[in-house]
């Protein structure tokens, strides 16, 4: 079985520093350790999506500036950048990392039979990443099952965006779309992943 397995956004300008992040983010963090040294260990293919904005970035006029590249917060936090030479990274100045070109030339490539998705945020980038694929699928008459792992994705906290409901909303979108949506890193199939 061709497995994909995608961190999304894990970086320190949504982790831990800057306009943007928020530190109870980190609270996946262990489990997606746990799923990056499994997917090393079976050999499964993983893309780590990079948030990465030049200074005068089209986003900057919807989000405060944020994960400016060559910056600390354009670089994944340090609990997933001792696994990056195992990682193929792609940068995005999108919220959408599907619709990068690095990443449209492997999905037009492989037809992965499984993709797992995890990081931040749950109802931006995550979200527009997981439907846009399944919406691919459909399009394409692919058979690709995708996997959102709830505890191991999240999004931010601020008067305007209450994380947890934002996060719950996202999860019941996706589900309605018919992304497959896994309580916890536990209820993957071990012997499969």
């Amino acid at each position: 079985m061709k497995k994909l397995f995608v961190i999304i956004d894990m970086v320190n300008g949504f982790v831990n520093e800057g306009a943007l992040a928020d530190k109870k983010i980190n609270k996946i963090t262990p489990k997606i350790v746990e799923l990056t040294k499994s997917a090393i260990k079976n050999s499964i293919p993983i893309i780590a999506f990079k948030d990465t904005h030049t200074k005068n970035d089209e986003e900057f006029k919807v989000f405060p500036p944020h994960c400016i590249k060559g910056t600390l917060e354009s670089e994944l936090i340090p609990e997933l950048k001792v696994f990056e030479k195992d990682f193929i990274s792609i940068e995005k100045n999108t919220t959408n990392g599907f619709i990068t070109k690095a990443f449209q030339k492997i999905v037009n490539n492989i037809a992965f039979e499984e993709v797992i998705i995890v990081g931040c945020c749950t109802d931006i980038c995550v979200e527009q990443f997981a439907t846009n694929f399944q919406k691919f699928n459909k399009e394409n008459n692919r058979k690709t099952k995708l996997i959102v792992i709830e505890d191991a994705v999240y999004t931010f906290d601020t008067p305007n965006h209450n994380a947890e409901s934002c996060h719950n909303d996202a999860i019941n979108r996706m589900a309605k779309a018919g992304i497959t949506i896994l309580k916890t890193i536990e209820d993957l199939d071990e012997k499969a992943y």
